[in-house]
Order: structure tokens, then C-alpha cells, then sequence
């Protein structure tokens, strides 16, 4: 996952931790649906119980360890 000041911010206006939304994604409720703008909506439940819609798109990020790789990490852009 990557967190900014910014997806920090979107879900806590939502009451939302990153490690709620973290936590959401892996215990997702049914498949990942794409949308228009080739992000992503998923369903999920938190540690909580309460079911959350996350929007995400990937994000390629060099892998250090690999010359040349890169990995795809899920960049949030709300939850809610």
C-alpha cells in the first residue's frame, strides 16, 4: 500500500484508518470491479465489522532489491 498526507486524509474524513482500509482491501466481499477510469471500487469489512467501499488504482513503484522491477502497490484514493 502507499499512503500520502493526502489518501491519509480522504479516509480519516471518513472515520477510517489506514490499517481499517488495509485491513478492508485483504478481506475484501466479492471481486475487485473496474471503473471509467481504470481505477478500482472494492468492498470490504474492517476489523470492526463495518463494510466499507475503497477506490484504489495500482501504482508502480521501483523494487530496489531487483534491478530494473518494478512493483505494483495499491494506491487509495478513498474509503468510505
Amino acid at each position: 500500500f502507499k499512503w500520502n498526507e493526502f489518501n491519509v486524509a480522504k479516509v480519516a474524513a471518513h472515520g477510517l484508518s489506514a490499517e481499517d482500509v488495509e485491513y478492508a482491501y485483504l478481506h475484501r466481499i466479492g471481486p475487485h470491479q473496474e471503473r471509467d477510469d481504470e481505477s478500482f471500487e472494492t468492498v470490504g469489512k474492517t476489523p470492526s465489522g463495518r463494510v466499507i467501499l475503497i477506490a484504489w488504482r495500482y501504482d508502480e513503484e521501483f523494487d530496489a532489491l531487483e534491478e530494473g522491477c518494478t512493483l505494483e502497490v495499491v494506491f487509495v484514493i478513498t474509503a468510505y
